[in-house]
């Protein structure tokens, strides 16, 4: 008798790593150039090329390049940040950390922050609007801009899901007053950690100047080399193992994110991020192609395929099950066909004010997101995952929606 777990055929967020990506973690780890090295130098170079901008700021995770944007574009304590209500709470950790208070607003069909969404939310306490492209995909940030013109307030442009991605020819990052990216889980380029803070003016690049980094911890940087190893791009063999130990492998959704720490990118991550960039191309190509055999294959009155418009990196692509009555809760039914089948999925983000830390966001209701989240699942985009997977993961979803 078997008593081994069986392995995932596709588990979640593997990220898309080559010979290259290894290598380069062997070479800082035998040089000793696991906190400096000339990698940083490399990929602040491979960024201000990729994204043609003036100048680009390292730093240890994204959740610190946000804090650094917002603090670059003179947010302060007591002034308004507008955020989507439908986003991963790790946005709100550095709106908190300059002591500004975060408003959320509702978001559009596509999941993402639009001007007539925006709009309600401003007031004379605005300070800035977080502007995510979720999945990948591009939000209206043209349109916010507009939105603002005239008043006092910043745009950051928060590419930390789409990187490579663009808008009308512009490389997102690039848009409002400062942009950000990372190379965290479950991203793009999913690496070691790491934000990119990319000032947009010279007035936001010389208050970025101004603040200074700690250097990133030793100790720090190899548990996360061996937690990313283990728990991602060995997910295949180690998650099915530890759900077959404990009694769930999930995280808890009420739970805060994990602080930060306020340091610079180490020359480890940035050379595993050096090493995504230069697949970056290969590796938008794949997703792009995923989606469109998911559009090929997928869709119709019970299922609704949430739009990439053009440019998108495709980080994933989030499909919508209309239920059949009121109390159906035909996800959770399609999350468990499809794990059953081999294949990690999982629903998308609760709203941020129905998370219990975070109830008191709740100034005004929020139709959009409230009507949809609970109706998601995010199904695999990454170049790991096989055409043949993709009308297998096809075959699932149809045979599961007919029968629930």
């Amino acid at each position: 008798m078997n008593l081994l777990p069986r392995p995932y055929h596709v588990p979640l967020a593997t990220p898309f790593w080559s010979g290259k990506t290894f290598r380069a973690i062997v070479r800082c780890l035998l040089s000793g150039q696991v906190i400096v090295g000339p990698d940083l130098a490399e990929l602040k170079s491979w960024i201000t090329q990729e994204l043609d901008v003036q100048d680009a700021i390292l730093c240890g995770s994204g959740s610190l390049a946000l804090e650094l944007a917002l603090r670059s574009c003179d947010v302060k304590s007591g002034d308004e940040v507008v955020v989507p209500a439908f986003c991963c709470t790790s946005i709100i950790s550095p709106i908190l950390a300059v002591g500004a208070y975060p408003l959320l607003a509702d978001v559009g069909d596509d999941l993402n922050l639009t001007a007539a969404t925006v709009e309600p939310a401003l007031s004379k306490k605005t300070r800035a609007i977080i502007v995510p492209h979720l999945f990948g995909n591009p939000a209206e940030i043209d349109s916010i801009i507009d939105l603002t013109r005239g008043r006092d307030i910043q745009v950051i442009d928060d590419a930390a899901q789409a990187l490579g991605a663009s808008l009308d020819g512009g490389k997102l990052g690039t848009f409002g007053d400062a942009g950000i990216l990372s190379f965290g889980n479950e991203k793009v380029c999913s690496g070691l950690g790491g934000g990119v803070f990319v000032p947009r003016h010279q007035e936001v690049l010389e208050r970025g100047a101004e603040f200074a980094l700690a250097a990133a911890d030793f100790s720090a940087a190899l548990r996360r080399l061996s937690s990313t190893l283990i728990w991602h791009r060995w997910r295949r063999w180690s998650v099915p193992l530890h759900e077959a130990l404990s009694d769930s492998a999930a995280t808890d959704p009420q739970s805060l994110p994990a602080q930060y720490r306020k340091e610079s990118m180490s020359n480890l991550n940035a050379a595993v991020a050096s090493s995504l960039m230069k697949s970056l191309q290969d590796n938008l190509a794949a997703r792009r192609l995923r989606v469109r055999a998911y559009q090929g294959l997928l869709g119709n009155e019970r299922l609704i395929l949430v739009p990439h418009r053009a440019g998108s990196a495709c980080l994933t692509q989030v499909i919508r099950i209309i239920p059949k009555y009121p109390g159906h809760d035909p996800a959770s039914d399609l999350i468990a066909s499809l794990r059953g089948a081999g294949f990690e999925v999982q629903g998308s983000y609760m709203p941020i004010h129905l998370l219990a830390p975070y109830r008191q966001l709740a100034v005004r209701s929020f139709p959009r997101a409230e009507k949809m989240w609970m109706n998601l699942i995010e199904l695999p985009c990454e170049p790991d995952v096989t055409l043949e997977h993709v009308e297998q993961i096809a075959s699932v979803v149809k045979q599961t929606i007919r029968c629930s």
